[in-house]
Order: structure tokens, then sequence, then C-alpha cells
């Protein structure tokens, strides 16, 4: 008898600051649990994936500069 194991995307919370207006917010973004997804905040910065994420603030702003990135615990629920 095999067990299957459940694997869970990686939940990140980026911390953005518009260049047009200076409003900060925050984006939560999943990762989905693929082979060579990134497992934290450090791989999450050297991997391609948030070059292909756009922003848009309330301003009518598309540059974002992203202050902070938190992960989000995962407590396997």
């Amino acid at each position: 008898m095999s067990v299957a194991l459940r694997h869970l995307p990686r939940v990140f919370t980026l911390h953005i600051r518009c260049d047009n207006c200076l409003r900060e917010s925050s984006r939560t973004i999943e990762v989905p649990a693929v082979d060579d997804a990134p497992c934290d905040v450090d791989e999450l910065v050297e991997s391609g994936f948030l070059g292909a994420l756009r922003f848009n603030c309330v301003c009518a702003g598309v540059v974002g500069q992203i202050i902070g990135i938190s992960q989000e615990r995962s407590y396997g629920l």
C-alpha cells in the first residue's frame, strides 16, 4: 500500500510601493508545487517568477518596487 503525499503550493506576500503615488500595498501570490519551484524567499528572488508579475495601483500607476517579501507558514492542513 502506498501513500500519496499532497504537495501544497508555497504562499508569499509581496510588499510593493507604487513609483507614481508612493502608496504601499501587498499582494499574495501562490507558487505552484512543481519541480524546481522556489521553496523560500531567497529562491523566489533568484527565480524568474517575479519577472512575469505585473503591478497595477489604484492611481493607475503600472510601475511598482518590491520593498519586502514574506512567506506564509504552512501548517500541513
